[in-house]
């Protein structure tokens, strides 16, 4: 239960963090996200995500994590709760290539506080990535400067190792912000 309350918390953030002013560093590009096919990618309601996320964690480093080859799936369109006026900027999803059920997801945010994490029961803070992150596997909240960033990792079963690969990948990202 705590992690579906979790969730649900994540996604009012995300709305309610809107009408922010720009965007730091890597993150601060107005190239749209495009397609498989190389067109811009637009949401609903004409919403346009950036390629972002796909470069500050790349296949080749979900890849080195995981031990498995991935490829990057393509998005078109925000998640729900990611539509206009949010604080959503950029996604990328990349799955395992054998067809087992594994891969990871990253999702940059702008202005969004993550401060509450820390009072979430399972949340537990993690020192040294960014300026704060916050983890519960399957997943790691980060910030750095106004940039957050989200990675959720997924598999099959109960991962051991899940924590130190979200760091991992969490440590690239805050790297690249």
């Amino acid at each position: 239960m705590p992690r579906s309350i979790a969730a649900g918390l994540l996604l009012l953030m995300a709305v309610a963090a809107c009408d922010a002013p720009a965007l730091p560093r890597a993150a601060a590009t107005q190239r749209p996200a495009t397609s498989a096919s190389g067109s811009p990618s637009a949401g609903n309601d004409g919403t346009r995500l950036t390629g972002d996320a796909c470069r500050v964690l790349t296949a080749a480093d979900v890849q080195s994590t995981l031990g498995l080859q991935v490829q990057q799936l393509p998005m078109s369109s925000p998640p729900p709760g990611g539509g206009p006026d949010t604080s959503l900027i950029s996604g990328c999803t990349y799955a395992a290539t054998s067809g087992t059920v594994a891969g990871a997801s990253v999702f940059l945010f702008r202005d969004m506080p993550i401060d509450f994490f820390a009072t979430v029961p399972g949340y537990t803070k993690v020192p040294g990535i960014g300026d704060r992150t916050y983890l519960q596997a399957p997943r790691i909240l980060g910030q750095k400067g106004r940039m957050t960033f989200q990675i959720t990792l997924v598999s099959e079963a109960d991962d051991p190792k899940a924590d130190d690969k979200l760091k991992m990948m969490a440590r690239i990202v805050a790297s690249r912000l």
